[in-house]
């Protein structure tokens, strides 16, 4: 009805006859088509507005997703400098510590070489203190021979004043014991004076 409401229309414009209704029916199928046209546009404009819609959903989403992925971003750079400041101090750590059991192996050597030196120092002063103790007992025993020789002397003094070679023979012996003596104990004295 509404198309023979526009071909009343275009007969009133244009007037009668064949080639009148032949332009009027084109120009109809024309504003038909233009009718589809602008249908099927406004379809599509919707269909469109729906997906810029869905698509601006989306952008706001990825935009989301990014603000995230930059904040991870700069969480993960800010642990990735303190990792390296750690790793240079746990560096130096090392380096410190390195230096200190070198220092250590280097004391300990030291200390063997101190214990060894010390254990040969050991072995020699006690062969001396043993050479010094059978020095005393010889020392003991000769003296009690002095004392002895002496004791003798003085008896036989007073029993024999008159014979006199006696108590010079004794008396050579007891010197002569005497300064054996004193010569060992003075090369007892030199070797511990060398040590």
């Amino acid at each position: 009805m509404e198309n023979a409401n526009e071909e009343d229309l275009l007969i009133k414009d244009f007037g009668s006859g064949y080639d009148d209704y032949k332009e009027r029916r084109d120009l109809l199928k024309e504003i038909d088509e233009l009718k589809k046209i602008e249908l099927f546009m406004s379809e599509e404009d919707l269909r469109l507005a729906r997906e810029i819609d869905i698509l601006a959903g989306e952008l706001d989403g990825i935009d989301i997703a990014v603000s995230s992925a930059n904040n991870h971003i700069l969480s993960f750079e800010k642990r990735k400098k303190e990792c390296a400041k750690n790793i240079e101090v746990l560096k130096n750590r090392k380096d410190d510590m390195v230096r200190d059991i070198d220092g250590l192996h280097l004391r300990l050597k030291e200390l063997k070489a101190e214990e060894q030196s010390s254990g040969a120092i050991d072995k020699k002063l006690r062969n001396e203190l043993d050479s010094i103790s059978s020095e005393r007992a010889r020392v003991i025993k000769r003296l009690e021979i002095v004392k002895t020789g002496i004791k003798s002397i003085s008896r036989d003094k007073r029993e024999r004043l008159p014979n006199l070679e006696g108590c010079d023979s004794i008396l050579k012996q007891v010197y002569n014991v005497l300064r054996e003596t004193q010569d060992r104990m003075e090369v007892s004295a030199i070797m511990k004076k060398g040590f």
